[in-house]
């Protein structure tokens, strides 16, 4: 079943998920810039990168389209996203944050987009657009919180280092070919929740306790390696 209702917005907001039918990924991108601040997140197992705020230009830049402004903030392959998702169900003291779900054509969960200030700026750029609902979603399996990390976590390690010099970096995530990228300083650095946690206003890294065996460092650039020493998608650059 189809429907091609406007979202209600605001506290009358329809909770549920679904597909966005015909919704071509790239031009749902460039809609990002009519969303008021919004969250990227790149997810991968043990490791959470989150850029918060405004999306003030999409462009094509080769065979990539760009998100951000004077400075990319993701650089996303054009051929890679084939499918939206719209969950609007996430509520937090009373307000929705709406999420886009982006799949690549396997139907692999590539990157998400929360809208930081309700629904309205969120759902209104969408509601033209035909969507079939999705069954809830199945319960997930509860998760143990692993132990916080101590002092010779490699993670905690370098950020710490990072932290106290007021070091300038880059922090970059990379999934499926794309490229989210932060730039700035530590404000907060919090060994918490079983996770080394860097929260600043514009960006969030969450990195599981005991994650990164190791850094794999050449003239300011350091890779986190796992404990096969893979890479596992983050890079930190000394800027």
């Amino acid at each position: 079943m189809t429907d091609t209702q406007a979202f209600p917005a605001g506290d009358a907001a329809e909770r549920g998920r679904w597909t966005l039918d015909g919704a071509e990924p790239n031009a749902l991108l460039a809609r990002l810039t009519q969303m008021d601040r919004v969250m990227l997140a790149i997810r991968q197992d043990g490791l959470l990168h989150e850029c918060l705020g405004l999306i003030r230009e999409v462009r094509l830049d080769g065979d990539h389209v760009v998100l951000g402004d004077t400075d990319p903030v993701a650089r996303i392959p054009q051929n890679l996203l084939a499918a939206v998702r719209l969950d609007v169900s996430a509520e937090m003291r009373g307000k929705l944050y709406p999420r886009l779900e982006f799949l690549d054509r396997d139907g692999t969960h590539v990157f998400s987009v929360t809208g930081l200030e309700g629904a309205a700026p969120f759902l209104s750029p969408l509601a033209t657009l035909t969507r079939t609902p999705l069954p809830p979603p199945s319960a997930e399996a509860p998760v143990d919180t692993p132990d916080d990390p101590t002092d010779q976590d490699p993670a905690l390690q370098l950020l710490g280092r990072f932290q106290r010099a007021a070091q300038p970096l880059q922090i970059t995530a990379r999934k499926h070919g794309i490229r989210q990228i932060w730039q700035g300083v530590i404000d907060r650095l919090m060994p918490m929740g079983g996770h080394v946690n860097i929260i600043t206003k514009p960006f969030h890294l969450h990195l599981r306790a005991g994650l990164i065996a190791a850094w794999h460092s050449t003239k300011g650039h350091h890779v986190a390696l796992d404990a096969q020493a893979r890479p596992l998608g983050l890079e930190i650059t000394e800027t």
